[in-house]
């Protein structure tokens, strides 16, 4: 891989797969809706983007490989399909008006398998999804979309489909980033932390071996389709949240809010590595000590302070 496109470059994984990518010697063209020094760089502004324009910059760029990463997990129904499914729908068009077939990876998501998860039972890419969410609902039209692209022209089509990414710098609708920007606006050595229910266990895996797992993946020709990018363990959100505050060196109260208490959660979601082993791609062991010290660092530099 010597070229590749990044969508959505500004946000966690894309900003991690951007840096992961120079590190291999790739040259990067990066992609998002806001402008940035980088002369890299194309500002897209907001959904939905011009395939036209999409295809004026991958004819300029002939990638090996696009990585799309453009979506969200808030908003409305319309909104989360304009994101999640429109965006990619774009670039796929721009590849037909290229006549283009670089590898395209796209970022799916656990919730696409929804009701099809069994609590503490690890999930494959081959469970019939049924997601719940509205979220879920727009990256599994995503994933058919693109994988109904790849038989219709033959393009390689890669659904990375990632369950709980945590890293520096991760965002703070999901439960550790915001534990953590809580902390770090805390202006004494002691306070109260607010959450949900964190006696829950889920798949949580560190982004750096998410780069690491879908660089490896991305030269495999047999890695195509849906696979679950996973840590294959079931690992306690408290037990993260415990050592996020013993790095963190403060005194704290966990304090239970009921409006963050999901009804019917489950209490075990995990993936199945098995796809993974077979592709030659199983997941290093996670040091989550490690990733939720870089986490805090991260946090702490950016939220200290913050009233």
């Amino acid at each position: 891989m010597q070229r590749a496109i990044v969508t959505g470059a500004q946000g966690f994984l894309g900003r991690h797969i951007v840096h992961g990518l120079r590190q291999h010697g790739v040259q990067v063209t990066t992609l998002g809706r806001q402008p940035t020094a980088e002369a890299s760089h194309v500002a897209m502004g907001d959904a939905p983007w011009c395939p036209a324009q999409l295809a004026r910059i991958i004819e300029a760029v002939e990638p090996d490989a696009i990585f799309h990463l453009v979506g969200s997990p808030v908003g409305s129904p319309a909104e989360l399909e304009r994101l999640n499914l429109g965006v990619a729908t774009a670039v796929m068009q721009a590849l037909r008006d290229a006549e283009a077939h670089p590898l395209l990876v796209c970022c799916g998501s656990a919730t696409e398998y929804g009701a099809a998860i069994v609590d503490g039972v690890p999930v494959c890419e081959t469970a019939r999804c049924a997601p719940i969410s509205p979220y879920g609902v727009a990256k599994l039209a995503q994933t058919n979309a693109a994988l109904a692209f790849a038989e219709a022209t033959g393009t390689p089509v890669l659904i990375a489909r990632i369950f709980n990414p945590i890293g520096p710098d991760m965002p703070t609708h999901l439960a550790l980033g915001s534990f953590a920007r809580q902390l770090a606006a805390l202006r004494t050595p002691h306070g109260t932390l607010q959450s949900g229910n964190i006696n829950v266990f889920r798949d949580f895996i560190d982004i750096d071996h998410v780069v690491t797992m879908l660089w490896d993946l991305a030269h495999n020709s047999e890695a195509r389709g849906a696979v679950n990018i996973c840590s294959g363990e079931a690992t306690e959100l408290g037990k993260l949240v415990e050592i996020l505050i013993d790095v963190s060196g403060k005194k704290i109260t966990i304090e239970t809010i009921s409006s963050r208490l999901r009804p019917g959660e489950l209490g075990v979601v995990l993936g199945s590595t098995a796809l993974l082993g077979r592709l030659g791609a199983g997941p290093p062991k996670t040091d989550y000590a490690d990733v939720v010290a870089r986490v805090w660092k991260a946090a702490e530099a950016r939220f200290g302070g913050e009233s």
